[in-house]
């Protein structure tokens, strides 16, 4: 089990001119690094004037070809893609020259729009165990290409180990953040977007014995976003750090609460919804602004049924299931109300 201490959302800067990885620890009381992190879900990005304003929907299994061929029973066996092909399995580095459709969309199109998207597998490996905290390997990175008139062109941007690599999830997320299983699409996730980066936590959704981690890792990619409301809005400036932790029971917590980092005040208790509650120093910092982009959800102190936090314990008499807990540099760098981020 790890602690993290994370960059995301708007709450603090100048924390954040470290380096973008540190070395990770095996002990709830070693600081497993500081890790700089974006607001992007699947964090693909779309190439071609005719993709503008597009937002991806999922990856689809049927249309797979590998050498020209169809790929049948393509489906994600925990974090790695599986086919067959001539009744013979294919996974693992087999896969490398598959050709892929993923399904994007614009629903702020009058009507909306929607188109297919090629993509190719270019590289296959497997993923780090620095990315493992629950140990539970299985996990592949899948380097992609989009095809743009022919020209093949990187779907993911080089995160902080210099790599361009997608992690398959077996579900789809929608423009509000909400996640749902598909018997038609799955997710290829880049690891410079938050649901890869969730999964990298150690919030592994297929993983069993740490309690409902599809929750976990979903609550998580609402914490990494900012995502306050829980409708899709993130609320966030890049390279900002928070220390997040759970409540799981044993073998949990996946990630572990020690001491609170210097500097850092509490922040938020989380659940697949957004926050349940703020703190008081979050409330006196835009809180005001949150609650008129929440209406009915977050409700500032001293109103009746007010939505105020300042230790966990005070998160768990909010009267919901909250999954995930903050720290973070309180400051006024919110990212403006009103902009999105595909």
């Amino acid at each position: 089990m790890r602690r993290h201490i994370i960059c995301i959302a708007g709450l603090c800067a100048s924390a954040c001119m470290l380096d973008a990885e540190g070395t990770v620890g095996t002990s709830t009381n070693t600081q497993a690094g500081i890790q700089l992190q974006g607001i992007q879900l699947q964090g693909i990005q779309l190439q071609g004037i005719q993709l503008q304003g597009m937002t991806m929907q999922g990856f689809t299994f049927a249309s797979a070809t590998l050498d020209g061929r169809p790929l049948v029973n393509l489906h994600v066996d925990k974090g790695e893609l599986v086919a067959e092909q001539k009744k013979k399995v294919v996974r693992g580095t087999d896969l490398v020259g598959a050709h892929l459709f993923a399904q994007v969309r614009n629903l702020n199109a009058n009507p909306p729009t929607s188109a297919t998207v090629e993509y190719q597998i270019t590289g296959i490996e497997a993923e780090l165990a620095t990315y493992d905290p629950t140990q539970t390997g299985s996990t592949f990175l899948y380097t992609l290409t989009q095809n743009l008139g022919g020209t093949w062109l990187p779907a993911c941007l080089a995160d902080s180990d210099g790599r361009r690599a997608a992690i398959p999830l077996a579900a789809i997320w929608d423009e509000r953040g909400d996640r749902s299983a598909s018997s038609t699409m799955f997710t290829l996730g880049c690891t410079t977007g938050v649901i890869a980066k969730c999964y990298r936590w150690g919030y592994r959704p297929w993983i069993t014995g740490y309690g409902d981690v599809v929750a976990l890792h979903w609550t998580c990619t609402r914490v990494a976003r900012a995502d306050y409301c829980g409708n899709g809005q993130p609320h966030t400036q890049d390279g900002t750090l928070i220390n997040i932790w759970d409540n799981q029971p044993p073998p949990g917590p996946i990630q572990a609460h020690a001491a609170t980092p210097l500097g850092m005040l509490f922040e938020a208790g989380w659940s697949t919804g957004g926050a349940v509650c703020l703190s008081h120093a979050r409330w006196l910092l835009n809180g005001g602004l949150l609650a008129q982009a929440c209406p009915n959800k977050l409700i500032a102190p001293g109103l009746p049924l007010e939505t105020v936090c300042d230790i966990e314990s005070q998160v768990l008499g909010q009267g919901v299931s909250p999954r995930l807990f903050n720290e973070s540099n309180l400051n006024l760098n919110l990212q403006p109300l009103g902009t999105r981020a595909r």
